[in-house]
């Protein structure tokens, strides 16, 4: 991951093998609790909202734009 993720930015993932979990999705929220990073997203494509740890949430995740919409 080289890029952290920050509110309003829009991830895509996309996982070797196992299309079937990929996704877009756009952070929602970034909280620590101890020295726990989750991270909040909505799902792009079905408007649902999850949250998980962010080392988790980001694995084969690539940003697609940054938190003020503009492309990477």
């Amino acid at each position: 991951m080289t890029a952290q993720p920050r509110i309003g930015s829009v991830w895509a993932r996309r996982v070797p093998d196992y299309p079937q979990h990929d996704r877009d999705f756009r952070v929602t929220g970034v909280f620590t609790k101890g020295d726990v990073t989750y991270v909040e997203v909505e799902d792009l494509e079905s408007g649902s909202l999850s949250r998980g740890l962010l080392e988790y949430m980001l694995d084969y995740a690539k940003p697609v734009t940054g938190d003020d919409g503009t492309a990477y």
